[in-house]
């Protein structure tokens, strides 16, 4: 009879072999009475089925309360956004108030700039009704070269400018900015044959 030679053992074979020793012999790592038939995703302990129901169980409710607060955050920015609008609203009548004054100062001023255009015009007729005969014809051909730049056309005679006001907003703290993480759905756990 011819002796057969063992058979070689694969490095796969190998792990599923002591995987399954180590797992026989110990229990689940939460409940400590059954063995353990799938590894949990949420904390990677090996643990029973039961116990697995219930570490998805405590994900599902930490889910809904993160949900939860997530939406309550989502009210609490529209609050935000209204409180935001009315000060946004309140800055803008500030605005309108300082320009109001500001387009009532610019009347005033125009006012009097245009009197004294108007005074000087009247102390050149004044001049002119007091001179002699012979200086008159000089003075005329001066007093319409002064006052050729008076025409409707010349809308050059006085500069308008402004400038825009503007509001600033801006977050407060940089820091508090929400940063986005990347989720995945999977199962909370896995079965060790699943495993390698």
């Amino acid at each position: 009879m011819s002796k057969q030679k063992p058979r070689a053992i694969s490095p796969s074979d190998y792990q599923t072999s002591q995987r399954q020793q180590i797992l026989s012999n110990r229990n689940c790592i939460e409940c400590k009475q059954k063995p353990p038939q799938v590894q949990c995703l949420h904390c990677s302990q090996h643990v029973c089925l039961e116990c697995a129901q219930k570490h998805v169980n405590l994900v599902a409710q930490e889910s809904d309360g993160a949900m939860q607060l997530l939406n309550e955050k989502l009210d609490v920015l529209d609050r935000i956004a209204i409180d935001t609008r009315q000060k946004i609203a309140a800055e803008r009548d500030k605005i309108v108030q300082k320009v109001d004054a500001e387009r009532d100062r610019s009347f005033t001023l125009l006012a009097q700039m245009i009197e004294e255009e108007k005074q000087q015009l009247r102390n050149k007729n004044k001049q002119l009704a007091e001179l002699p005969l012979n200086e008159i014809p000089i003075f005329i051909q001066k007093l319409k070269s002064d006052v050729q730049h008076l025409t409707v056309k010349n809308d050059g005679l006085f500069n308008v400018n402004s400038t825009v006001p503007q509001i600033t907003l801006r977050r407060q703290n940089e820091r508090h900015k929400i940063r986005s993480s990347v989720t995945s759905n999977r199962k909370i756990y896995r079965s060790d044959d699943e495993e390698s």
